[in-house]
């Protein structure tokens, strides 16, 4: 979280948020002044995250992460754990949270095991088609407006930092 390098007082984004794991470190990147927000589609993964008292940190909100109910240009930063390789059109995606950065927005993209552990764990090879393999997640950032600035894709974790020009 660390590395999304939020300054105190903007809005963050917890997107595809489950239990609301990063929120306490999202509240801790804006600081008091700032604003963050929890977005799950599921009503169940807001309730558990809220049974886990993670809206103290912020506000939980039930909305899909295609279409965001937030004004253009309003968010600092966005955290999305496990979610983008999952979904049906991650382009359209990538463009709806362009869409509501602010030039200069972070976006964090992470999962707590590498592409290569996970593929193993599901007793298959490497993809050479996987969204989130660099050859392919660098263009596709491009292409929504994103530019990517880190990358790891490590046996402990994947993790990707990208800015929307500012």
């Amino acid at each position: 979280m660390a590395r999304m390098k939020l300054e105190p007082g903007g809005l963050a984004l917890d997107l595809g948020c489950g239990t609301g794991r990063a929120m306490p470190a999202l509240r801790r990147q804006v600081g008091p002044a700032g604003q963050v927000v929890g977005i799950d589609v599921t009503p169940a993964m807001l309730a558990s995250a809220a049974r886990y008292a993670r809206d103290r940190h912020g506000h939980l909100l039930a909305a899909d992460c295609n279409r965001l109910p937030l004004p253009g240009r309003s968010v600092r930063g966005i955290f999305s754990a496990g979610l983008l390789d999952h979904l049906p059109d991650p382009c359209t995606t990538l463009l709806e949270w362009a869409r509501v950065g602010t030039p200069g927005a972070v976006l964090l993209l992470f999962h707590p095991s590498g592409r290569a552990e996970r593929a193993a764990r599901h007793n298959r090879p490497l993809d050479p088609d996987d969204l989130l393999a660099e050859e392919n997640l660098r263009p596709a950032l491009q292409a929504t407006g994103w530019q990517l600035d880190e990358y790891e894709d490590a046996a402990g974790h994947f993790l990707a930092r990208a800015e929307l020009p500012g």
